[in-house]
């Protein structure tokens, strides 16, 4: 672009911090479990050493501190005023096993020492070619022998559609000196021209696209680092794959198992691309899906990876189902087919000991179960009390095991090996975590014990920044009169609302928000 928007301070992301938040797939717990399934033996993540790259404020690396309190966590970012404002949460939960530090990734040499995992999500596109270079040569010589490297970046072929929207809002951006109004003008001209555009046409879907996932991210820094900042270079997969390969990295799986796996495409194209290498078979499934955001998990070259996923090696994972699980037709008592539905992803089946351990892992969701307790507790509930069922091979472990590993491959189960702390059953004296009492003090959006966010209404911040461990329930009731008498919870009589409600419907209120943040895995005793 001959016009690049004008930046109010030398360091965009002190003008403009950026709303980072905690990402699921760069948690350790998460690269332990991708690495383990593709038969490597990672650093156990009780006792890791962790480096972030582009720490932000620390949104992605308190809460894994806070969550492993014998590891140790070191997050570095160039915006000063990033850093500044994470020391203080760091300061305000008192923690110990972490340090945000203001430092370039340039800084990083060997006297870093080693870390068994180094994550940097949303930086490798936004940084200029040398400092990604830096950054790779980092995850090789600074990353523990089994270590795992996670990068995310903007790929191709994708990114060819969205770099016309950026160039539109960079070229009317560049009138405007405040970050502020290159924000807002940026999003006035692509609401206009997506107005006035045909969606028939190729150009009008692809803005109203763009302008629809803007307002589903709702994130003004997001558009301004993504789409207006002066470095945003994408590339082919195979490309990034090259330039890891030459730092003495290799490729050991996509953050998301399910996007590895030809299952998962159409049967022709299923047929097409079986018995490529696995880097060549991927950049093909990126052409057929437009791809154009790669999160990728990095290994030392001398690393065995296993790439046939063995279902034998669930045995060793706990499970939990990826989110609220609605389900059609569920009677264990038969081989009835029935539908088990997360977030649109469906799987089915008829057998009775998957219909039951799935229910059972709806039952106790949040809490991630081990494969044998799940084995057993399906067993039981199916009426075979004996485990092993060599007699009838639809409940042995193995075919268990076997639809596990296929749920898995369709995002319905998220796997581990070391859970996170919640808790299903509201404790006379409930706990929240340090972190989401804070949050909830300061915000409305509060972290999850499973790395991931929520949103509290006026109600749920009063509530949860309470839940320290110390009140009790009349306490909590009290917490609750003072909401409807704030107005925060409606109440009505007939057509009129009330301040003074009976027992019984007070009780009912705390009930239901402790069990909305029981199911949002807030609680941890």
């Amino acid at each position: 672009m001959g016009n690049e928007p004008s930046q109010a301070t030398a360091n965009p992301y002190d003008a403009v911090p950026y709303r980072a938040l905690p990402y699921p797939f760069t948690h350790p717990r998460h690269l332990e479990a991708m690495a383990t399934l593709f038969g490597m033996q990672p650093p156990d993540i009780t006792r890791c050493r962790v480096l972030e790259l582009g720490c932000a404020a620390g949104s992605n690396l308190i809460p894994q501190a806070l969550d492993l309190p014998e590891s140790t966590f070191l997050g570095i970012d160039l915006s000063s005023r990033q850093v500044q404002e994470g020391q203080e949460t760091i300061e305000a939960l008192g923690l110990r096993n972490i340090e945000l530090r203001h430092a370039n990734i340039l800084d990083v040499d060997d006297g870093w020492g080693k870390f068994d995992y180094i994550i940097s999500h949303g930086v490798f596109s936004w940084i200029p070619a040398e400092v990604q270079d830096k950054l790779l040569q980092v995850s090789a010589d600074n990353l523990a022998p089994n270590g795992v490297a996670f990068v995310s970046y903007n790929t191709y072929p994708g990114w060819h559609l969205a770099a016309i929207v950026r160039g539109l809002m960079r070229y009317h951006a560049a009138q405007f000196d405040d970050a502020q109004a290159q924000i807002a003008q940026a999003k006035a001209l692509l609401t206009f021209m997506a107005d006035l555009s045909n969606k028939s046409r190729a150009l009008g879907q692809l803005l109203h696209e763009e302008l629809d996932l803007l307002q589903a991210v709702n994130n003004d820094s997001y558009l301004f680092h993504d789409h207006l900042e002066t470095d945003n270079t994408p590339l082919y997969f195979h490309e990034f794959v090259e330039r890891a390969e030459a730092k003495g990295l290799q490729y050991l799986a996509d953050a998301q198992f399910s996007t590895m796996l030809l299952r998962n495409l159409p049967e022709k194209a299923q047929q097409a691309l079986h018995g490529l290498p696995a880097v060549r078979q991927e950049q093909y499934m990126d052409f057929l899906r437009g791809r154009r955001f790669r999160k990728t998990l990095l290994c030392h070259r001398d690393v065995q990876v296993k790439r046939c996923v063995n279902p034998e090696g669930m045995r060793q994972f706990h499970f939990s189902l990826a989110g609220e699980v609605k389900t059609e037709d569920v009677d264990i008592r038969n081989e009835k087919p029935c539908q088990f539905t997360v977030d649109g992803k469906g799987f089915c089946t008829s057998n009775r000991l998957t219909k039951a351990a799935l229910m059972y892992l709806k039952e106790v969701h949040p809490r991630h179960v081990h494969f044998q307790e799940l084995y057993v507790t399906a067993l039981a509930r199916v009426g075979t009390s004996r485990p092993g069922g060599a007699h009838d091979p639809t409940s042995s472990a193995k075919t268990l095991a076997n639809n596990l590993l296929v749920g898995y491959t369709i995002d319905l189960l998220e796997i581990t090996l070391h859970p996170p702390r919640c808790v299903v059953q509201v404790s006379p004296r409930p706990l929240a975590s340090p972190l989401a009492r804070l949050q909830a003090a300061r915000g409305n959006r509060v972290t999850t014990q499973l790395h991931g966010t929520v949103g509290l209404d006026a109600f749920g911040q009063r509530l949860l920044s309470r839940l320290d461990g110390s009140h009790r329930r009349s306490d909590l009731l009290a917490c609750a009169e003072e909401a409807i008498e704030a107005g925060e919870v409606k109440v009505e009589s007939g057509d009129r609302p009330v301040k003074k409600v009976d027992p019984a419907t007070l009780s009912s209120i705390l009930d239901q928000a402790l069990a909305r943040f029981s199911e949002s895995a807030l609680l941890i005793g």
